[in-house]
């Protein structure tokens, strides 16, 4: 259950990769209720035990009555936004609904969800790229095409001559004829306090990307380049918590700006994994808490992967798993398992252990650091009989071996699902 006396954190939508970040930052504070909403099913659910998948889209005419709605009964103290459309959207709706968002300001949010409207708040600084209003101005092939509102590369064209860049202008929405930038790009995060101060500036490489997203990145020095840039925009807009920008150099190797957001990025998880919680810092700060960063200066390199979770359409309320090199290999645990059984344990799941180990299981399981007292029941199997004859709540049990031969017997004499210790980090 919520606790009453922590702040309710709704973040909408959920199942994205920076909603994902905002959660695993937020989710062990001890200041936070989290909640998630989205307009679809998604990935949400399995991260979320205060979950709504079926919100309107913030187009629908009914969206700002459910939203408000969903927002009394859960008694939101604070919104996350985590796409820039949603962001603008509720940033216009903060005074009507009666809500705090992150990042609120209206201005703000409807500028920097347009890049032309993001130059044009610039246009007076030399890290501002080229527009070109037409064909005819453009001075330099190639030349960039891309949509006002895009994200993430989407839409991205390079045009290397007039035809190539008309055929793009009339298959981009909304489409933006920029100078071409051929150099290294890179992201800042960034965070402002509620005196407007702005405290931290994270510059980080986009080494490999999917989807928009950085996967692999090094973290930067704060150059006298960077910092004035920050530092500008910072002035320019009335910033709040959380946001970045982007930047790419030129061809003369000078830094112009691709875009500015005012929400969490997809990989702020690298400020967090050097001490730098920016998520965390924006709670404080909503109690006007004054925060300061506190980097961690070893954390070099950060590099992630895609999570992948299995659902089942089958309910269990038992676990019957093996021991050895199920729980434990050459005797010590095995920590895939022990999260897993842990994970599990908390949810209410009756633990049982069946093995067929040569000794006192209990002693095993001490050796290797791992209370007995996990398990609800242990069986210990000293003759040759089946580990499918004592599994007897057959509707509501799966069964865990890393031996095959004892996984098919079960799933053919019991009917359960059995599984192999690698698909264990699948369940969420």
């Amino acid at each position: 259950m919520p606790s009453p006396s922590r702040l309710n954190v709704l973040v909408f939508p959920c199942g994205s990769e920076n909603a994902l970040e905002i959660h695993q930052a937020l989710t062990y504070s001890i200041h936070v209720n989290l909640f998630g909403a989205s307009s679809i099913d998604d990935h949400g659910r399995h991260l979320f035990a205060n979950y709504c998948g079926d919100l309107p889209k913030i187009d629908a005419p009914d969206f700002d009555s459910v939203f408000s709605s969903l927002l009394q009964t859960w008694r939101i103290d604070l919104v996350f936004a985590t796409h820039d459309s949603v962001q603008e959207y509720l940033g216009q709706r903060t005074a009507t609904l009666g809500f705090t968002l992150v990042n609120s300001d209206p201005l703000t949010t409807r500028i920097a969800r347009r890049k032309s409207l993001t130059y044009a708040q610039l246009a007076d600084q030399s890290w501002t790229p080229a527009i070109y209003s037409g064909l005819e101005q453009v001075d330099r092939w190639p030349v960039v095409i891309k949509p006002d509102q895009g994200q993430g590369g989407q839409g991205f064209c390079v045009a290397r001559n007039a035809f190539e860049a008309e055929a793009a202008l009339l298959a981009v929405s909304e489409p933006l004829l920029v100078e071409y930038l051929p150099g290294e790009e890179i992201t800042v995060d960034c965070f402002t306090d509620y005196q407007r101060e702005l405290i931290w500036i994270g510059p980080r490489t986009r080494e490999r990307t999917r989807a928009g997203i950085s996967m692999r990145c090094h973290f930067l020095k704060v150059d006298p380049k960077i910092n004035a840039i920050a530092t500008c925009i910072n002035e320019r807009l009335v910033m709040r918590g959380p946001w970045f920008f982007q930047l790419k150099k030129d061809r003369d190797g000078q830094w112009k700006l691709l875009e500015i957001s005012c929400r969490v990025a997809g990989t702020m998880v690298a400020q967090r994994a050097r001490g730098i919680n920016l998520p965390l810092m924006t709670i404080h700060d909503h109690l006007q808490r004054k925060v300061s960063p506190l980097p961690q200066s070893n954390v070099r390199l950060i590099e992630r992967r895609i999570l992948t979770v299995i659902e089942l359409d089958y309910t269990f309320d038992t676990i019957y798993i093996d021991l050895d090199e199920t729980v434990i290999m050459d005797g010590k645990a095995i920590p895939a398992t022990l999260h897993f059984l842990y994970r599990m344990h908390a949810r209410g799941k009756r633990l049982v252990l069946i093995t067929r180990h040569d000794v006192d299981p209990a002693q095993a399981l001490m050796a290797a650091c791992i209370s007995p007292q996990l398990f609800e029941t242990v069986i210990h199997i000293v003759d040759g009989v089946k580990k499918s004859a004592f599994i007897k709540d057959k509707d509501n049990a799966i069964f865990i071996d890393n031996h095959f031969p004892e996984r098919l017997d079960v799933a053919n004499t019991c009917g359960i699902p059995v599984f192999d210790v690698d698909a264990l980090e699948l369940f969420n």
